[in-house]
């Protein structure tokens, strides 16, 4: 069956960000929400480039436990695909770790 539609969704939770102070939590949130985004949109885009791609990052205050990153593919009959879903889930959340381990999103208090 074809895939016709791909949703992403993670949190970024501000208190898990960062073990030192001197960063601005809110505006190193959203850089890295954007980040995360453009990772996701990009390779979905170039992998599966007729399908719906919805990627949402939400941002939460405080800290606690992280949430993995979740992905839901979809065919044609609107059914969940378990197995691809996983797939592009291992990928995207490898991707998204490359991309921001080297703190570019980050920005310090002035």
């Amino acid at each position: 069956m074809t895939i016709t539609k791909i949703e992403v969704s993670d949190m970024i939770m501000i208190g898990n960000l960062f073990s030192e102070c001197g960063y601005d939590e809110g505006k190193s949130a959203d850089n890295l929400a954007e980040l995360k985004g453009k990772i996701i949109t990009e390779y979905l885009a170039d992998a599966y480039p007729d399908v719906e791609i919805y990627a949402d990052i939400a941002i939460q205050q405080g800290a606690g436990r992280p949430r993995p990153l979740e992905v839901m593919v979809y065919n044609d009959k609107n059914e969940n695909n378990p197995a691809e879903s996983a797939e592009i889930q291992k990928y995207l959340s490898q991707k998204i770790v490359e991309g921001t381990t080297d703190y570019s999103w980050a920005v310090k208090k002035e």
